[in-house]
């Protein structure tokens, strides 16, 4: 049975835990839950300019309010929007501790709060699971990131790089990631937590030492597994550290008088599952969808050497080396100091012309991939060749997984 009376600490913590985590999952959802979004939509807009004035006039903290949200979770709004939980929580465990001081315990409140916080963490890592195990998270290394030396990667940059390299590497983390769904079910509880807790240090290191801006979504997946294990501290304790037998108590669910209200919790769960399943299975369709069409590859797919045995020449400039086609409008030039130049040529491939440096060019594709261009002048008529790699030559690709090494191949 679970006891039906608390200590005052255990109060004050529980009142402060049930604001803070719920405003925390309330409004850095981050896609967890996909109908809280459309209710918190209405609130977005006041609760941007509460953080404003909390910023400037309790913190005396200046930022761009302009700077919401761009894919960073650790952004100025987001700082102080954390740092007002924490205030409203502490305000608000006062007022609470006040106001219901004569109450013994908060059973049923308590099974609530972790039964949002279980979905709350399992449906985070199972969506970022299942990105991963179809490797369209962190994409493998392109023609541009082969062509790029080590001094150009941001530290976010070579982490995604070096993640997204490994297809077997990625299915394994997913795989890590959607065992987070023993949270969903009240006896695996323990054994969900401790895998959650494990893969979010995982996560949450590589974020804080790579630059990644997801510190702090990380660190709360990491506290909420945290949390979710305190009840059981004492039992996994005397059983990994003392060797002790120990028995791990079942979180009671409440049971209500009447009957329907048991079916409706029920009920409830199938609906959420339900619901959280078909999202998975939409949004990946439409990710898949977005990468098509977003990383729609050039009609000139590959990495060209420029042939430099002709000098002053007009149609491009003599110090380029080498060009890559790799994504429409996203191709890029190396000069001679292998400095990088973003261009964006555009290609008609049923007229075989490229427009390239403000200039247009007749194009051909030789049997082995060389182009060669063609630009008339008044006095006289260029002719340029790119001489086609092939990237599977790359260390980084033709080195593959092998199970005997006689010699490191440390490159």
């Amino acid at each position: 049975m679970i006891d039906q009376s608390w200590t005052q600490s255990r109060k004050i913590g529980f009142r402060f835990s049930f604001i803070f985590i719920l405003l925390f999952i309330l409004f850095k959802n981050n896609g967890a839950f996909s109908l809280l979004g459309y209710l918190t939509q209405f609130l977005a807009t006041p609760i941007r300019q509460l953080c404003h004035w909390f910023a400037f006039h309790i913190l005396n903290y200046r930022y761009d309010y302009a700077v919401y949200t761009n894919g960073s979770g650790d952004t100025s709004y987001d700082w102080v929007s954390l740092a007002l939980f924490f205030t409203v929580a502490v305000l608000g465990t006062i007022i609470w501790s006040v106001v219901d001081r004569d109450r013994k315990s908060y059973n049923t409140c308590y099974y609530w709060l972790t039964a949002v916080t279980r979905y709350y963490i399992a449906f985070m890592l199972i969506n970022y699971g299942v990105i991963k195990l179809t490797h369209s998270q962190m994409l493998p290394p392109g023609l541009g990131r082969l062509m790029e030396p080590l001094r150009e990667f941001s530290p976010m940059g070579l982490a995604w790089t070096y993640f997204g390299y490994s297809k077997g590497y990625n299915i394994f983390v997913g795989i890590a990631e959607i065992l987070a769904g023993f949270l969903l079910f009240r006896r695996t509880l323990v054994l969900g937590a401790l895998i959650t807790m494990a893969v979010s240090i995982n996560i949450m290191t590589a974020n804080y030492f790579f630059d990644v801006p997801v510190k702090i979504v990380s660190t709360a997946l990491l506290i909420l597994s945290l949390y979710l294990l305190l009840p059981h501290i004492q039992s996994l304790f005397n059983l990994l550290v003392h060797g002790r037998p120990a028995q791990l108590q079942l979180l009671e669910r409440p049971i209500y008088a009447r009957p329907w209200k048991n079916k409706l919790m029920i009920g409830l769960k199938v609906v959420i599952l339900l619901v959280f399943v078909t999202q998975q299975i939409t949004g990946l369709l439409n990710r898949h969808k977005l990468m098509g069409q977003y990383f729609k590859k050039s009609a000139l797919y590959g990495i060209y050497f420029i042939d430099d045995d002709k000098e002053g020449r007009k149609s491009i400039p003599d110090d380029w080396m080498s060009i890559v086609f790799e994504y429409e409008g996203y191709e890029s030039v190396r000069d001679k100091y292998y400095k990088k130049i973003d261009i964006t040529p555009r290609i008609d491939p049923a007229n075989k012309i490229i427009s390239l440096n403000k200039y247009t060019f007749d194009y051909s594709v030789a049997d082995n991939g060389d182009i060669t261009l063609k630009k008339v002048f008044d006095d006289r008529t260029e002719v340029i060749k790119l001489i086609k790699q092939n990237p599977e030559d790359f260390e980084l690709r033709k080195r593959g997984f092998n199970w005997i090494q006689e010699y490191p191949y440390n490159r």
